[in-house]
């Protein structure tokens, strides 16, 4: 890894917290899939008396999957909705997500479509699982897996919410998806890891070799696969916090034939799942990846379209 690389490797995970343990509730579990032990993190609720609904959290890239368990809101949603979280561990903290090249400046030759597949068909045999609400988010390199999964595995999922992501051209072009299938975006037009209309720039350039498609492209594929008509109606969200510097906007084709699409456009948003808790790190860090918004809750507003929706 370059001078480069790591450099941005140390600010993310400044950003984000060095260190994060899962709580202790989470259960560690292993998988072995092709020969290579795997393992995730899984929260079940406290009392099941029938089929249960599943959501898998991919981490971001350089990130554990402790993540998910530590910081932000979702072990409460699932608390309060019912549902059982789990998180799996991408090997050295990333995912294939079918780019040549991560920011990590890494290359993954992981089998994570085998992995979350079978991991999936575990929880349904193990946790009475309904497979028809079996759904999949991830933020960041977890949100481009989320991406690739829905492409390669789409009878598998009910919904996807890939979060602060959008699709590499490669695979935007390669991917033919079994089914239409619901998704809900989160993307913010500041983001200089994933830029909402283009390539990364300044120390962001370079990260990956691959051309990415924008987020409109992406938004646009997928309203062709879903059978939607563009362009969307949009809806302004109340900006609760002005200080911010952000807003939010809510776009949904129209006229969606196979399924829905809900985008939350973050107005001057950078690479953060937008929440109504403040991130640590200070000045520098929103320099380098941008403003967080805090006007809306990125789990609550993912649950809410995701619980809508059934394979």
């Amino acid at each position: 890894m370059g001078r480069a690389s790591r450099f941005v490797v140390l600010l993310l995970l400044v950003a984000f917290g060095a260190v994060t343990v899962a709580r202790a509730d989470a259960v560690r579990r292993t998988l072995n899939v092709g020969g290579i032990e795997r393992e995730y993190l899984v929260q079940l609720p406290a009392q099941a008396t029938s089929l249960q609904p599943l959501l898998v959290v991919l981490h971001g890239g350089t990130r554990p999957a402790t993540d998910i368990f530590a910081r932000g809101a979702w072990t409460g949603v699932a608390t309060r909705e019912g549902f059982i979280l789990v998180a799996p561990q991408g090997i050295d903290n990333q995912w294939n997500d079918g780019r040549k090249q991560t920011i990590s400046g890494k290359v993954s030759t992981a089998d994570d479509v085998a992995f979350l597949e079978a991991m999936i068909a575990e929880l349904i045999a193990r946790d009475r699982v309904d497979p028809a609400r079996v759904y999949l988010s991830g933020a960041s390199n977890g949100g481009l897996m989320t991406f690739r999964f829905a492409c390669e595995r789409a009878g598998v999922v009910a919904g996807i919410a890939p979060t602060i992501s959008k699709m590499p051209v490669a695979l935007r072009e390669a991917c033919k998806p079994a089914r239409p299938v619901p998704v809900v975006m989160i993307a913010g037009t500041a983001d200089p890891l994933m830029p909402y209309e283009g390539a990364p720039t300044g120390p962001m350039a370079n990260r990956s070799r691959d051309p990415m498609a924008t987020v409109p492209e992406t938004v646009a594929f997928w309203a062709q696969v879903n059978g939607c008509t563009l362009p969307a109606a949009e809806a302004s969200m109340p900006d609760i916090d002005a200080s911010d510097g952000t807003t939010v906007t809510r776009l949904e084709p129209s006229a969606c034939k196979g399924a829905p699409i809900v985008v939350y456009r973050v107005n001057g948003g950078g690479h953060w799942q937008p929440s109504l808790s403040r991130v640590e790190g200070g000045g520098p860090i929103v320099r380098m990846l941008g403003p967080q918004n805090h006007d809306i809750e990125s789990a609550e507003v993912i649950w809410s379209f995701l619980k809508s929706v059934r394979r």
